[in-house]
């Protein structure tokens, strides 16, 4: 096995138990036996069980904010790319449900895995400003700051509940956050106030 290959089977042991277990009950030995490699191979790849963690994070974000970037890039008309973006995002928990859990939900409690988080979910709400930054109007960079931020929440809520509430289809999901949010953006790409 390659170190690369060994480095993703190792990335895949973690995110299962990391989902499964919280950050605290995940323990380096355990990802070790559930990698198939020995303590010290483990430690090869990672410094840290914080290492590992934020590793992970960082893999998560950055994987579907090229997806995203990809989407803005399109030639597609704005809304289809917002809904597309969306989408992507839902087919992300739908397919991988313990990497969002990793993302959404274990960092939670644990002041380690807060900051890390904080960190790792700062650089999304940058990313998703700039996104935003064709849908809106010219405005303050702290108004696509805002927007990026309530989006950015308003969808790991959802996330979070749609983990907890599986019987619905991702469709009737995005469906849902095109009315919440696409609909309201309306009246503030046309420049007038919402009331």
């Amino acid at each position: 096995m390659t170190f690369d290959q060994r480095r993703n089977t190792i990335l895949a042991a973690a995110t299962r138990l990391f989902a499964r277990k919280g950050y605290d009950g995940a323990s380096m030995s355990g990802i070790a036996a559930a990698a198939g490699i020995t303590k010290p191979v483990l430690y090869d790849h990672f410094a840290s069980k914080d290492a590992l963690f934020e590793t992970l994070l960082r893999s998560i974000r950055d994987d579907l904010l090229a997806k995203g970037r990809a989407i803005g890039q399109s030639t597609a008309s704005e809304e289809i790319k917002f809904r597309s973006a969306v989408d992507t995002f839902f087919a992300f928990v739908e397919a991988q449900p313990d990497a969002a859990k990793i993302l959404l939900i274990v960092p939670q409690g644990n002041p380690v895995t807060v900051k890390l988080s904080r960190d790792v979910q700062q650089g999304a709400t940058t990313a998703i400003s700039q996104l935003l930054k064709s849908y809106l109007p010219a405005g303050g960079t702290w108004q696509y700051e805002a927007a990026g931020e309530f989006l950015k929440e308003g969808l790991h809520a959802l996330a979070k509940w749609w983990l907890s509430h599986p019987g619905h289809s991702r469709d009737s999901i995005v469906d849902l956050v095109m009315k919440a949010c696409w609909t309201g953006f309306q009246p503030v790409k046309a420049g007038k106030a919402c009331r």
